[in-house]
């Protein structure tokens, strides 16, 4: 299998699928829902200023990478590293509060959802990150910690903390449950959650 994540600095190519991505949520014709996309899909903007940035740090050119990068996060709050590589047909929803480390690698049509985290345990292992395969869906909440491989298809439910190899084709969930009492935690009504 060829990485689709190495295919990450063909700048116009990876655009192009990306829109394509917006088909699934978007009923307006072509050039309508690009325009209405860049205009107020907060993860639409910050996928767009992804590949500008990137495609700076990829030619060494510098300063612009991180300054497209820190303009991302401050028009989008979401924060992806130019050096991360990420293949073609990105698409995140509602993308507020997502973090992508500098050495992560992302495959192909990978779905991110708002508040994740995909990076090393620590600042300074840099040199731990994920990698992602294609068609890869990460719930909201989730965080993708260290150097892991997370296979093919593979689908993370939501608030999953993940720090181990995940195999192609799995579905990972988190059962958290919770306890509900009457007011005055005089009686137990019975629990959410820890269902079989």
């Amino acid at each position: 299998m060829y990485p689709s994540w190495r295919s990450s600095s063909n700048v116009l190519k990876n655009l192009r699928e990306d829109t394509r991505r917006l088909r699934a949520i978007k009923t307006k014709p072509f050039p309508l829902y690009v325009l209405e996309s860049l205009l107020f899909e907060n993860g639409y903007q910050a996928v767009v200023l992804y590949r500008i940035a990137h495609w700076f740090k990829s030619r060494r050119i510098p300063v612009l990478g991180p300054f497209v990068a820190r303009l991302s996060l401050f028009l989008n709050s979401v924060d992806i590293a130019p050096g991360a590589r990420i293949g073609p047909g990105l698409f995140i929803s509602h993308g507020i509060g997502l973090v992508i480390g500098n050495g992560v690698r992302i495959g192909r049509n990978g779905t991110l959802l708002h508040q994740v985290t995909i990076g090393a345990p620590t600042g300074r292992r840099l040199d731990q990150m994920p990698t992602l395969g294609d068609n890869v869906f990460v719930g909201a909440g989730s965080r993708l910690i260290g150097s892991i491989e997370i296979g093919d298809d593979v689908f993370i439910g939501v608030n999953c903390v993940v720090t181990e190899d995940i195999p192609s084709g799995t579905k990972v969930t988190t059962t958290a449950g919770l306890t509900l009492e009457a007011a005055g935690g005089a009686e137990s009504i019975g629990t959410l959650g820890n269902r079989p």
